[in-house]
């Protein structure tokens, strides 16, 4: 193997023949007149002072050591410059550590094993015409550039592409960590397996311009723990993950990029201080993305200027008195300490979510439609007074609504379906759902679908609303002092409702048809009366566990009514009549079956229209007076909005009776409370919206 000699009057003389790996401990300029197949280690540099020049030839490894390796072990190197040369197939193509003052000209890195450049602990680099392709091994992902400890390093008109191995989460064409003053200028970071450019913990003042970073596998740049980031005028492109990720990151400024056709264009999490002025988000399955552990990180600088699909991303921070409509068209709108505020007749899609509300007060909500974002509504952080009419929430990636530590808010004809939650509130308090209709509500078992989930609220009304045809349940719920009343839960796959928390208020409500059970309660001191259970696959009710709670004036038409699982609960199945002394009550619950042919259905009434025998539960659970059939109580199925419009008029009433004439009855209420579905409900509906 040949290679000139280290002569600086003569370095072409190429008289003295070496073996590799070959080093060069001497300061001067070393040639490379040919190319070479080496096995094993290449070019091993431990001396200041030395220019080693390829002119475009090639050192081709076998997979094993380094290429080219600028490292002393035992002191710092300076002051080198390496150009023109290809180095591929070896495990890290070039390797610096220690050294400082490197200057790295028209250099490709290909094919290499573990990383195309390594540096580490070191500093003043600067590299141009740079290029690192193909780097993969099946254990690490690989990366074409990795910079750790480092500081001072300059990318200009370089291209790593095709680097990293799938499903290798540390795979990246630019891996950064603990390497403050990284520039990268003019560059293509494309086509890698991984991350375009992933920036780690302590990697401070990160800077790139004019750059394209493009079809990368992860996301185009994601930037974590670290402070005065600057991403200028780049285009980030069909990323399979972010445009761009900022994970708890101080000061970043975001000026003027065109982020488009990403999984998501932009996602912002616990990040503080933030400009964002001049970007076009367009055609991302989620254009922005923002959330946040502490209300300090929603404090930004997000002017007008930013767009999501050429609509303004809507960001106002402090703002009062203030109406946002289809004259301002955003595409988003993001509310921090604002007050005051309405937002109405708007259709917003395609973010994190359609509207965000945070440590706001008096806001207001009418006629908005939230279509396949991740949340529709999100309000958190202490909202309080939140009034919500006339909303749409459909195909919403996690949620229609969601309210988080939010007080005194009112939600009112709400509709929501195809969302893998319909209204989850958490740590709510003081709220009223009225007239709401969730249904098709589906996802992943393990997180319960529900039309309404409520975690840790207090003091919640929910009223004349529909849950259906969601596969876990129309009501979750935990919640203390929570109120029921004339609502319907219809065709859940596990339960109407799932409550088990107390105490509860259930009053005037209809499970009906429920694949499995009508209620499923464990709660003490509650009241449960004037309820309907019809027609549920299972049970109509499965009291898991509860004491001292009133079941009274139900009806239960199930071919199995109730199950009881803790043997020792003692609860009450009657009103108690004035001046009792001996448990005697009055007033129980009707005990059917959907064929006519259960307890009340048969037994002999008194003269009252009570049973005459009383009807045994458990031991502690007796039912003195269960209803006959002379006394039924009437069904409360209160949704009348049938085709949904938010108004109930006589347009419900036709199409309920074009339904009852065709047949259709599947989906339809019993109004008349007679256990059928006929034209005497046509009749009933028609008398409740008339007294409407």
């Amino acid at each position: 193997m040949i290679i000139p000699s280290p002569n600086l009057s003569d370095p072409f003389s190429g008289n003295d023949t070496y073996f590799f790996p070959l080093i060069i401990d001497k300061p001067g300029t070393y040639i490379l007149n040919s190319s070479y197949m080496v096995n094993g280690s290449a070019i091993h540099i431990t001396h200041s002072d030395v220019i080693l020049e390829g002119f475009g030839n090639i050192l081709n490894g076998s997979a094993i050591g380094s290429g080219i390796n600028l490292n002393n072990p035992d002191h710092a190197i300076a002051n080198i410059t390496i150009r023109n040369i290809t180095i591929k197939n070896f495990e890290t193509g070039l390797f610096i550590k220690n050294a400082s003052a490197i200057h790295l000209d028209t250099i490709s890195l290909t094919s290499n094993m573990r990383t195309g450049l390594c540096i580490d602990s070191s500093e003043n680099i600067f590299m141009t015409g740079f290029s690192a392709w193909n780097t993969r091994n099946d254990s690490t992902g690989g990366n074409g550039i990795l910079i750790s400890g480092s500081k001072n390093i300059t990318i200009i008109q370089s291209q790593i592409s095709g680097n990293g191995k799938s499903g290798k989460t540390n795979a990246a064409g630019v891996m950064i960590t603990g390497s403050p003053d990284i520039s990268i200028i003019k560059s293509t970071i494309s086509s890698n397996a991984g991350y375009g450019i992933k920036i780690e913990a302590g990697s401070d003042n990160f800077f790139t311009t004019d750059c394209d970073i493009s079809a990368n596998s992860g996301d185009g740049i994601t930037i974590e723990a670290s402070s005065f980031p600057e991403i200028q005028n780049c285009i980030l492109n069909k990323n399979k993950e972010a445009g761009i990720e900022l994970l708890k990151t101080k000061k970043p400024k975001i000026i003027g990029n065109q982020i488009t056709s990403n999984i998501m264009g932009m996602s912002v999490s616990d990040t503080e201080g933030m400009q964002l002025s001049g970007n076009s988000l367009k055609n991302n399955k989620i254009g922005f993305d923002i959330s946040a552990s502490d209300i300090r990180f929603y404090d930004h600088q997000i002017s007008y200027t930013n767009t999501i699909d050429s609509r303004i991303l809507l960001y106002l921070n402090g703002a009062q008195d203030r109406i946002i409509g289809p004259g301002t068209n955003p595409a988003m709108v993001i509310l921090v300490n604002a007050s005051d505020i309405q937002v109405s007749d708007l259709v917003l899609s395609k973010n994190c979510a359609g509207v965000i509300l945070v440590h706001s007060t008096n806001i207001t909500l009418s006629d908005v439609t939230f279509i396949e974002n991740g949340v529709g509504l999100r309000s958190e952080f202490e909202t309080k007074n939140l009034t919500c009419t006339r909303l749409h929430a459909e195909r919403n990636l996690a949620s229609g609504y969601y309210l988080t530590n939010t007080e005194h808010f009112l939600l009112s004809h709400l509709y929501g379906q195809e969302n893998p939650s319909g209204i989850y509130l958490r740590n709510a308090t003081d709220g009223v759902c009225s007239n709401i209709v969730m249904t098709d509500i589906s996802g992943l078992k393990t997180r319960l679908p529900s039309g309404i989930t409520l975690s840790g609220c207090k003091n919640i009304t929910i009223t004349k609303s529909e849950f259906s045809k969601c596969t876990y349940a129309g009501l979750l719920s935990d919640t203390q002092h929570l109120n029921l009343s004339e609502n319907v839960f219809s065709s859940n796959t596990f339960a109407g409702s799932v409550i088990v928390s107390g105490p509860v208020q259930i009053v005037q409500n209809s499970f009906i048809k429920n694949d499995g059970t009508g209620l499923v309660l464990k709660a003490d001191q509650s009241t449960i009366r004037k309820n309907t259970f019809i027609d549920n696959q299972k049970l109509g009710l499965l009291l898991v566990q509860g004491n001292n709670n009133l079941f009274a004036e139900n009806t239960f038409k199930n071919y199995n009514n109730y199950l009881i699982q803790d043997k020792n609960t003692i609860n009450t199945w009657n009103v108690t009549s004035s001046g009792n002394t001996n448990q005697s009550y009055f007033s129980g619950n009707y005990w059917g079956d959907p064929t006519g042919e259960g307890f009340s259905d048969l037994c002999t009434p008194d003269p009252d229209g009570f049973c005459q025998e009383p009807y045994i539960l458990q031991n502690d659970n007796i039912d003195y007076h269960p209803l006959s059939a002379q006394k039924t109580m009437k069904a409360s199925s209160i949704n009348t909005d049938l085709n949904q419009n938010c108004r109930e008029d006589l347009q419900d009433v036709v199409m309920y009776m074009n339904k009852v004439s065709s047949g259709d009855t599947a989906s339809l209420y019993d109004y008349s409370g007679d256990g059928r579905i006929n034209l005497q409900d046509v009749v009933s509906l028609f008398h409740i919206i008339i007294k409407k």
